[in-house]
């Protein structure tokens, strides 16, 4: 096996149907259902939908993985997804009484074929990655992937900033799936280095064996935890950008390309970091610095810099961290992974993890729909809004949960790599 030559094809299969993914999360959805004429909390909560869907996927198809390969799994799930991008192009010529229903039936799919992709993508690269190549491995990966999306959203900005008709959504949407198709061709093509024969186990017997292995169900807590508190913030970013201080939707896709930007950066450095000193080290950084970045939200009016340049900027600090603190995620994860039944193990970790993003986006569209936050409050003399509130909170519980890095095993020891 040509090992740089399977890692390329890696590189490139992401890069492509991540396009599709990375419209989630760079506030693309965020305007499209904003023209469509959602309001806040239930675009919050149709942003959410995806990975409840995928809580409720992961654990009972990682059973079957190994019985139907990596590779399949992998090409089913992105095919399910990329359904459910279709029907969100098809949700802008829908009348007005059908627009929900299909938006929740292709926000259910995505989430439904995401979840199964996930069950065969960690196991599918442990036996071809290398110990000492998993933090640039996945750095890389990442900074490739980010890089692409970043382009592209650069050109959808362009866009929208002229115009945000429903058809420009549309169009880029339908550039999304076809990328999409050309991703799932090549991921066809990645090797599956490792079967194992199917153990007999049943689902719950199987997941209790995973879950007792140690130090892994501890560090999947300190996952969930992490992302329960910061899961939702850069929807609530877009959204104080849009609602809270009124920018067009072309600076509000900007915002969003600001948190791209920081990833990019934290991919690439996240995964030397990683190599060269360590998870201990970027984990401990990581969570403390998210504290701190949700804090300088609520203080842009002391800063003496136009909303745009401040907000931007600290969405870029934001996804900067965010992207250190998934390599040193990944690597660690791969450290501890059990070896008896990795997709099992790796669907324990990515539900728990993306329990904790689901429930911070419902959680708080649930807060906004029952209008707990006052609609505007002061702080040292500075009105702010409900949007605030929330990143308050979440800055105050991160900054509290400091302790739960004990739950991380090379914070408090070294990790024993494969």
């Amino acid at each position: 096996m040509d090992l740089n030559k399977v890692i390329r094809n890696i590189y490139v299969s992401t890069m492509l149907y991540g396009v599709g993914e990375i419209l989630f999360v760079n506030s693309f959805m965020l305007l499209y259902f904003s023209a469509l004429g959602l309001s806040g909390e239930r675009i919050l909560f149709y942003l959410a939908l995806p990975m409840l869907i995928r809580i409720l996927t992961l654990i009972p198809f990682a059973h079957w993985t190994e019985r139907i390969g990596k590779v399949l799994t992998g090409v089913l799930g992105l095919s399910i997804s990329t359904a459910g991008i279709a029907i969100l192009f098809m949700v802008g010529f829908a009348p007005v009484g059908w627009l929900e229903p299909l938006i929740l039936m292709a926000v259910v799919l995505y989430g439904l074929g995401h979840g199964i992709y996930l069950n065969s993508w960690f196991p599918l690269l442990s036996p071809i990655l290398p110990v000492e190549r998993r933090g640039r491995f996945f750095g890389m990966m990442r900074f490739l992937y980010q890089s692409t999306a970043i382009i592209f959203t650069f050109i959808v900005m362009g866009c929208l900033g002229k115009t945000a008709a429903i058809g420009i959504f549309q169009g880029f949407l339908l550039i999304a799936i076809a990328l999409r198709v050309g991703g799932i061709i090549l991921y066809a093509r990645i090797p599956d280095l490792e079967t194992q024969p199917a153990t007999g186990q049943k689902i719950f017997e199987s997941l209790l064996r995973v879950a007792g292995k140690q130090n892994y169900l501890p560090f999947c807590c300190y996952a969930f935890l992490l992302s329960l508190f910061t899961g939702a913030c850069v929807s609530l970013f877009g959204l104080l950008a849009k609602d809270t201080l009124g920018l067009p939707e072309g600076q509000v896709l900007l915002i969003g390309n600001a948190s791209m930007l920081g990833a990019l950066a934290g991919f690439f450095y996240g995964g030397i970091m990683v190599d060269k000193i360590g998870t201990k080290v970027v984990f401990l950084l990581c969570h403390v610095s998210y504290a701190v970045a949700l804090m300088l939200f609520l203080v842009r009016d002391f800063l003496f810099f136009p909303a745009i340049v401040v907000v931007g900027t600290l969405s870029l600090l934001f996804g900067l961290i965010q992207a250190a603190s998934g390599v040193a995620m990944s690597s660690e994860m791969l450290s501890l992974i059990p070896r008896g039944n990795k997709p099992m193990a790796t669907a324990l970790f990515l539900s728990l993890q993306s329990l904790g993003m689901s429930l911070s986006s419902l959680f708080c569209s649930r807060i906004l729909k029952l209008g707990i936050l006052a609609p505007s409050w002061v702080l040292f003399g500075h009105a702010l809004g409900p949007y605030d509130a929330l990143l308050l909170g979440c800055g105050t519980m991160v900054f509290l949960l400091v302790f739960t890095l004990g739950l991380v095993p090379s914070v408090v020891k070294s990790v024993q790599w494969e």
